[in-house]
């Protein structure tokens, strides 16, 4: 009997453990995925992408503004992308 009591236990934690897990994970950075995405499709060292998304950027906000910071970066990957094809 005890063995049950003992191994009912051992489950309990170890669901309470999981149950912890996937409460405290952290979402993914939209943000950060696109800034990689840009360094992995620019091919440039990255560094130098870097500087040249904060430049693109910056360009795009003169010509469109108003728009989130999200929505430059997302708009420059999508052009990368679609200049790889």
């Amino acid at each position: 009997m005890s063995h049950l009591v003992l191994l009912a236990v051992v489950g309990a934690v170890l669901l309470l453990i999981a149950a912890a897990r996937l409460l405290t994970r952290r979402r993914p950075d939209p943000i950060a995925r696109l800034k990689r995405q840009f360094v992995k499709l620019s091919r440039l060292p990255r560094g130098q992408a870097e500087d040249e998304l904060m430049d693109r950027i910056d360009a795009l906000a003169l010509r469109y503004p108003g728009k989130s910071y999200a929505w430059y970066l997302q708009w420059l990957v999508t052009d990368l992308e679609r200049a790889k094809r």
